[in-house]
């Protein structure tokens, strides 16, 4: 019998995607040092030099851009860079990753891949919140600035400075995520017009953008199985899924692991968005367990420990427990993350076109999630909102 040819070794094919690289992590995270081909379901003739399309377009100045703030809007009216072209064969994959006319390649690429991971859980129309005024995003891949920020019709990104040397966020997927997050939640809720003084929506905004970034990241295939091979299963360990937007290293914007109830934060933005994306994380790490359960791949006594209360020897007998499923049994590790990551994205998508943005509060917008929710989910959610003391018991 002759096997016909492999035809995934062949030239991509017209019609089914343009090929980029994408680090999942930044690529001085230890084991994502090389980034990923991907195939985004966009064609190469839809993509022009920049790259840009009839959705968003690349903006490089030639000098050290300062900030967008209120009176200075895109677009860039500024000397340029040159616009990156693809391939001979109408892809980028041919470019140098690591190359500085690569990071807004780099930037593209994320912002298409995290739109495509959402259209399936809000699985509405996504449109940019200020599309009346400018049609498409303006991308501007490095400013001289140690932050990164998505507004009015832009994302702009600067970078890190830790030990001595800058590390743009351009080749950061997890900022890059946790920006689109803003502007994703903006086209389901509108934007606010008058806050009251006891609106949430800013700290729910954070919340909900971190959970968008860590969700995205779940999307990788072969950060899936990263993440497993070095956590052993164990996803209660330090790892890249609940540190946000690396900034070396050794440190992070923020962590989803965190024991924090709305009594114990301030009225910060970022601090009061913890308790909110650590009971969406800690959701996700619970159905997660409960599929490993279900396969026989956990013991059930896993269900019935308080895991923001491990003591050490429960936490030896966890992680020496699931090491060894996980070393026999690694794709049903995968499936019960995907499954989890699924779960709690579905939610999430179908329940923010329900809110008011200008009069929300955080339980409002924790109600709407577990209402669309499936049972088992809605049922931990619920468990762990209570906990943060978002919601009362009911």
């Amino acid at each position: 019998m002759e096997l016909p040819p492999d035809i995934s070794l062949k030239m991509t094919q017209p019609g089914l995607g343009t090929r980029f690289w994408i680090f999942p992590q930044p690529p001085f995270i230890l084991g994502y040092e090389q980034p990923d081909r991907v195939l985004l379901p966009i064609l190469p003739d839809e993509i022009a030099d920049g790259p840009s399309d009839v959705s968003m377009y690349v903006a490089d100045p030639l000098y050290d851009k300062e900030p967008y703030g209120f009176r200075d809007l895109p677009p860039f009216r500024g000397p340029r860079r040159r616009s990156v072209r693809p391939g001979p064969d109408g892809n980028f994959d041919s470019l140098d990753p690591r190359s500085r006319d690569y990071l807004g390649v780099h930037a593209y690429a994320c912002i298409h891949f995290v739109l495509e991971a959402w259209r399936n859980y809000v699985a509405r129309p996504m449109h940019w919140f200020f599309s009346d005024f400018y049609p498409r995003l303006e991308i501007v891949p490095f400013v001289r600035w140690d932050n990164a920020q998505a507004g009015f019709g832009f994302l702009e990104l600067g970078y890190s400075d830790a030990g001595g040397q800058q590390w743009p966020y351009a080749l950061n997927f997890d900022t890059i995520a946790h920006e689109i997050g803003h502007l994703i939640t903006l086209s389901q809720t509108g934007v606010p017009g008058s806050l009251s003084r006891d609106a949430d929506f800013f700290p729910f905004s954070e919340a909900i953008s971190d959970s968008i970034s860590l969700i995205s990241f779940l999307h990788f295939d072969s950060a899936i199985d990263r993440l497993l091979r070095r956590t052993k299963g164990n996803l209660l360990l330090y790892n890249e899924l609940n540190r946000f937007a690396e900034t070396s290293p050794e440190t992070q914007i923020r962590l989803a692991t965190n024991f924090r109830r709305m009594s114990e934060v301030t009225s910060e933005v970022h601090d009061r968005s913890l308790p909110f994306l650590g009971a969406i994380f800690d959701t996700i790490v619970e159905l997660y367990h409960r599929e490993l359960v279900a396969s026989g791949c956990a013991d059930r006594r896993l269900l019935s420990v308080n895991l923001r209360d491990l003591a050490q020897d429960e936490f030896d007998w966890f992680r020496q427990s699931t090491a060894a499923a996980c070393r026999d049994r690694p794709l049903f590790f995968k499936l019960a993350l995907t499954k989890a990551r699924d779960s709690v994205g579905a939610a999430i998508g179908a329940a923010l076109h329900r809110l008011d943005p200008d009069t929300m509060r955080l339980g409002d917008a924790a109600l709407a999630i577990i209402s669309a929710a499936d049972l088992q989910t809605a049922a931990q959610l619920e468990e762990n909102f209570v906990w943060r003391e978002i919601i009362g018991s009911r």
